[in-house]
């Protein structure tokens, strides 16, 4: 028996944000983590939660949205004596990045030498034994993460207009996280900024086989949109505070 995985979400929008909703971040048993934007950090607290249980954190790519909520965490480890290992999976250039974005925020030296250099260790671009790695088709080099943990299958596909690799990772998966930035009459839109309409994510939902389909990065019209469309169709799954898979 593998028992009940929880999926916490920290946030579903985009970068488009409304009053009363955060950029996207979702947890896996409060364990690992899939994007860390602004206010995660906030969201992983009001929950009731600890952020130094945090194990792994897998950022998609290095927009704002998505990615400096990681100075927060850091911050909030050091501040509270994390001892543990924090593992950062991203694109290339993630180590470099972050420790920059440490420097411009002035963070205390005794802190990156005593608590974030020993306790943080960074993936860039690469699968491990569990995380495989899939490439993104988006204005930034971006990763999109196929995750097996406790017999389930999880796809995130990050920021990415359709692509034939996102469909061949998400193939016969359990649960597609896929984003669903914009609705199919702003298809223009979503092709200028290499993201994904209603239709491209179903496509992908369909293509690769997964069984169910919950849309992330969204933005007023696509979470109206998928609001009016998920008890009409099989395998939709709205992306509601705690979601039991």
């Amino acid at each position: 028996m593998t028992g009940v995985v929880h999926v916490r979400f920290l946030g579903k929008w985009s970068s488009q944000l409304v009053a009363g909703e955060r950029n996207v971040s979702f947890a896996l048993d409060d364990k690992i983590v899939f994007d860390f934007g602004p206010h995660s950090l906030e969201s992983f607290l009001e929950s009731g939660l600890n952020p130094n249980d945090i194990k792994i954190v897998l950022i998609s790519h290095l927009h704002l949205d998505h990615y400096v909520g990681i100075a927060e965490l850091l911050w909030y480890r050091s501040i509270n004596h994390a001892r543990n290992r924090l593992t950062v999976l991203g694109p290339k250039g993630i180590k470099k990045n972050t420790e920059q974005l440490m420097t411009l925020l002035k963070t205390p030296q005794s802190w990156i030498n005593d608590q974030i250099r020993p306790n943080t260790k960074y993936i860039e671009g690469k699968s491990t034994d569990s995380i495989r790695v899939f490439n993104a088709d988006h204005t930034v080099p971006g990763c999109a993460y196929r995750v097996e943990y406790r017999a389930r299958k999880i796809f995130y596909s990050g920021d990415t207009a359709y692509s034939k690799e996102i469909v061949e990772g998400a193939k016969g998966v359990d649960w597609l996280f896929h984003e669903m930035t914009y609705t199919d009459k702003d298809r223009e839109l979503a092709k200028l900024w290499r993201h994904s309409t209603f239709s491209d994510a179903m496509r992908v939902f369909e293509e690769s086989g997964a069984r169910h389909i919950v849309p992330v990065h969204l933005s007023k019209s696509s979470n109206a949109l998928i609001l009016k469309r998920t008890d009409a169709m099989d395998g939709l799954v709205y992306p509601s505070e705690l979601l039991a898979i």
